[in-house]
């Protein structure tokens, strides 16, 4: 008994055969063909051509970008005026803080200065200025904490 679906082994060696038949009958045309067309190179700025050795001009080594092909320039700051830091030349980043964490006013992110107190006086630890105004302290001070909505 036979089964019509599995390839027999004749059928196999004809498939090899015609693969290795057109494999040799192509490889040659595909040798000769570019060596028949190609053109000596004229100037030392063709591209494509032939170079006297035989081999083809690509117009010298070719560009891979590097570490050093970034969008700094040689005073390492980027065309935005922003080193690797995310720093312009004063100092402060794009929000306006410097490394500190500070404004160029003295204050930082939540509105305390280097002392502790808010521009209406409020201490961070409760102990206001005299002059502070109290109002404004209790009013900041009833808010909810950062990052609690309710």
């Amino acid at each position: 008994m036979t089964m019509n679906s599995v390839r027999t082994g004749r059928g196999r060696r004809v498939v090899v055969r015609t693969v290795i038949a057109a494999t040799l009958a192509l490889a040659p045309a595909a040798v000769i063909i570019p060596a028949a067309s190609a053109m000596p190179c004229v100037g030392a700025a063709d591209i494509g051509c032939t170079n006297p050795d035989g081999s083809l001009n690509t117009g010298g080594p070719h560009h891979r970008p590097s570490v050093l092909d970034d969008d700094y320039g040689p005073d390492g700051y980027d065309h935005f005026g922003y080193d690797r830091g995310g720093y312009n030349r004063f100092g402060y980043n794009r929000s306006g803080y410097d490394r500190s964490g500070y404004d160029r006013n003295g204050y930082d992110w939540f509105g305390y200065d280097r002392n502790g107190y808010t521009v209406q006086g409020c201490a961070r630890n409760g102990a206001d200025r005299p002059e502070a105004d109290h109002a404004a302290c209790e009013r900041r001070r009833a808010r909810p904490s950062t990052g609690s909505g309710s």
